[in-house]
């Protein structure tokens, strides 16, 4: 079972780096934000990173005149962690078979992270658990691709550009992967040039179209749908604090929906997965969410 055992004598179980990674990995494939963003070490005080703002252009001076002097625009953001978690519960039998219960497990965390992740932090599907050294996406400057031709995606990336990014990436749910794939230039040619893999369906003016399956966020009163983000992901950090934990519990009584229920009573197992992240957007003005 991929070196694992967990049973019920285990009280707590700390995952090797390895068993971690599979989890990790899984995740990250399935999270658009955790692909794009650049990952950081973040101690559990988390840390600041310093910003300089936009850079001033050199002026023309003559031989001997003085020359200018343009103060930098310094500032900081302070990124900070928070924990996320998820019960998983088995029946006892269902545990016998080691190799299932390992697979089930990995499958169902790394899910459980990639969902909160990208409906948290790309369009606030999920609401953040706190604004202090945490950021959203779902605020960025909106673009509605209309019709989407290609002129509205031309919308996309000048209101990126004009602000100093460079487009680097797209972060759509299948609904805008929808608009993107129908796209088509003035002489009525696709925009984009299918080359689908498991991550990605292809680029547009460069940047890759990356699928996100839980980055979807439902029209509300007053707020458009958004469909996905776009943006320079240079700017964006995503922390993690350690690995991802697990413990183990058969005595535990867990409240599912408005129920409590006793697993020892119903003979089974709880798997309980914690992780700690964080993320920050240095500069929010080179990102765009994509509305219907």
């Amino acid at each position: 079972m991929a070196g694992i055992d967990l049973n019920r004598t285990n009280a707590g179980v700390k995952l090797t780096p390895e068993q971690s990674g599979e989890i990790w990995q899984d995740a990250t494939n399935q999270s658009v934000l955790m692909q794009l963003a650049r990952r950081v070490s973040l101690p559990g005080s988390g840390v600041s990173f310093d910003t300089l703002g936009e850079a001033a252009p050199a002026q023309w001076v003559g031989e001997t005149d003085e020359k200018p002097v343009i103060n930098p625009t310094v500032s900081s953001r302070v990124l900070k962690p928070y924990k996320m978690a998820r019960i998983i519960t088995v029946s006892t039998e269902f545990a016998r078979d080691k190799a299932a219960l390992w697979n089930a497990i990995k499958a169902q965390a790394s899910e459980s992270v990639a969902k909160t992740v990208d409906m948290t932090f790309l369009t606030g599907a999920i609401a953040a658990p706190s604004t202090d050294g945490m950021d959203t996406l779902s605020d960025a400057q909106a673009v509605s691709l209309g019709k989407a031709a290609y002129a509205d995606f031309m919308k996309v990336y000048s209101a990126i550009s004009t602000k100093g990014g460079t487009l680097n990436g797209w972060a759509l749910s299948p609904e805008g992967q929808a608009k993107i794939l129908g796209a088509t230039d003035n002489n009525g040619r696709p925009l984009i040039t299918p080359d689908v893999s498991s991550t990605t369906i292809g680029n547009v003016f460069g940047a890759p179209v990356h699928k996100s399956p839980w980055g979807h966020k439902a029209a509300t009163s007053g707020k458009p749908e958004i469909l996905g983000v776009a943006g320079d992901w240079t700017q964006a950090l995503f922390g993690v604090v350690g690995g991802i934990t697990l413990k183990a519990s058969d005595t535990a009584t867990v409240k599912v929906g408005e129920q409590m229920v006793s697993l020892w009573q119903r003979n089974m197992l709880g798997f309980l997965i914690e992780f700690e992240c964080g993320f920050i957007v240095k500069n929010k003005n080179r990102f765009v969410t994509i509305t219907a």
